[in-house]
C-alpha cells in the first residue's frame, strides 16, 4: 500500500472521490498486518504534520504580507531595500508578495526579518526625532 500516493490523491480528490478512497482504505487497512498498520499510521501522521506545518507557514507569510503592505503605504520599500539590504525594490517586493523567483516563492529569512524590523524601528525613531525637533 503506497500511503503517500493515496494521501496525495486524497488531497486532490473531489468529495465523491474522497468517499471512494476512504472506503477502499478501510477495506485495505483491515487486511494489513499489525506492523503494516503501524507503518501506515506513521506515514499518515507524518504527512498530516507536514500539512499542518505548511499551513502555519502560510498563515505567518500572509500575516507578514498584510503588515508589510500596510507599512509600504507610508515608507519607501525601495529605500529600505537599498539602505538595509543592498538590494533592489523588486527584491523586497518579491519577498513581501511571495512572488515566484526561480520557481519558488520568495520569502524573507529570519535574519532578513530581523534586519527589516531594525530598519522599521530606525525609520520610526528618525520620524519621531524629526517631529520632536520641528515642534520645539
Amino acid at each position: 500500500m503506497d500511503i503517500k500516493r493515496i494521501i496525495s490523491d486524497y488531497h486532490d480528490a473531489s468529495d465523491s472521490q474522497k468517499a471512494e478512497i476512504r472506503k477502499k482504505l478501510k477495506n485495505d487497512f483491515s487486511s494489513l498486518s499489525e506492523d503494516e498498520k503501524k507503518e501506515v499510521q506513521r506515514v499518515f501522521l507524518e504527512s498530516q504534520d507536514a500539512v499542518i506545518r505548511e499551513g502555519r507557514e502560510l498563515i505567518a507569510e500572509l500575516k507578514l504580507k498584510k503588515e508589510l503592505e500596510h507599512v509600504s503605504k507610508y515608507v519607501s520599500m525601495s529605500y529600505i531595500a537599498n539602505k538595509y539590504f543592498g538590494k533592489s525594490r523588486q527584491w523586497i517586493n518579491n519577498r513581501i508578495k511571495g512572488n515566484l523567483v526561480n520557481g519558488k516563492p520568495a520569502v524573507f529569512t529570519s535574519d532578513e526579518l530581523n534586519q527589516f524590523s531594525t530598519a522599521l524601528v530606525n525609520l520610526s525613531n528618525e520620524i519621531k526625532d524629526t517631529a520632536f525637533r520641528i515642534s520645539h
